[in-house]
């Protein structure tokens, strides 16, 4: 009886987030969500992701099943999370370059601005340019000069062709006038690997996947591709001070449904997310690995992802890039 009595409660327990929000919102899943992440596993979005998946878990009372699926530019996770039931249960983080892709890519199977609609930003990171510290430069200042006495000895990991990285890449190749060997991956994960092991010597990586790496001296930071030093590395210069003011670029994420998603399901999605990244465990969580919080209205999230597209249209075409 006592056992009984026992799992009826923690049954209960599981039950009550998602009729609480149900109340509150007049909607809740009623079975797993699926969660995709455009990126194979290891990289910058998994960390974010996943511990927000179990917030989220804990407030809706359902699992959210994360499904890597990366490659073509996140083009194939995008494009699923796309043609998803639109019904609350499939979701798809990534972050806001894609607001740029259909000036990138030619024929994409998905329209950003038609076929998603976002729920809420949930946090931003700086991109930090590391070196593999067998290679002989302290500084992005000394990497650079190296860069140009040795063009082709020099090699890039670049883990999506048109990511933030790549183009935060780009940046500080025009401004540097170096050009690299650009070794090119299906993601972060594997691209870190590579400088890891010192196949490729220079990445450009989201900062809250490397700051364990910095701690441990398997990679050496060059330097933040940011205006101002991040609080999760202090010690780490910025691309202005290092010479090169205008490499600026940052990973900004958010979560997206399939547009027709209903509004009330949208609103129970966001008032899921603000109340998970208002959990205290959570932001230190993602504080410690080099993120800032940044939760926003669906709406100012359509604004800011068509922000983000302005941003780049006078830009894009001076790099000169043929993505296909």
């Amino acid at each position: 009886m006592h056992r009984r009595n026992a799992l009826a409660t923690l049954l209960a327990g599981l039950i009550l987030p998602a009729a609480t929000h149900a109340q509150n919102t007049g909607w809740a899943p009623n079975r797993p969500v699926r969660l995709i992440i455009p990126y194979p596993p290891g990289g910058g979005t998994d960390t974010l992701a996943r511990p927000w998946a179990e917030q989220m878990r804990a407030r809706l009372g359902q699992p959210f099943v994360i499904e890597n699926r990366g490659g073509a530019a996140t083009t194939i996770g995008m494009e699923a999370a796309s043609r998803g039931t639109a019904d609350g249960h499939t979701l798809v983080i990534n972050a806001d370059n894609i607001a740029y892709f259909p000036m990138l890519y030619r024929n994409l199977p998905y329209d950003l601005f038609r076929d998603l609609t976002p729920i809420s930003y949930l946090a931003q990171t700086p991109l930090v340019a590391a070196i593999n510290p067998n290679v002989q430069a302290r500084s992005l200042r000394e990497f650079v000069a190296l860069a140009k006495q040795s063009p082709e000895k020099y090699a890039f990991a670049n883990p999506s062709l048109g990511s933030p990285h790549h183009l935060g890449y780009e940046l500080l190749a025009r401004e540097a006038g170096i050009r690299l060997v650009q070794a090119e991956y299906r993601g972060g994960g594997p691209a870190m690997n590579d400088v890891l092991a010192g196949h490729v010597h220079l990445g450009v990586f989201s900062l809250g996947s490397v700051t364990q790496h910095f701690a441990a001296g398997t990679l050496r930071p060059l330097a933040v591709l940011s205006a101002q030093r991040s609080p999760a590395a202090p010690d780490v210069p910025t691309t202005a001070e290092e010479g090169l003011p205008s490499v600026v670029n940052a990973l900004r994420f958010l979560v997206l449904a399939p547009a027709a998603t209903p509004r009330e399901a949208i609103a129970a999605l966001h008032v899921a997310t603000l109340e998970s990244l208002r959990d205290a465990g959570l932001r230190e969580q993602l504080t410690r690995a080099g993120f800032e919080i940044t939760p926003s209205s669906p709406e100012e999230a359509a604004a800011m992802l068509r922000a983000e597209h302005d941003r780049w249209a006078p830009i894009l075409p001076a790099l000169n890039l043929n993505l296909g």
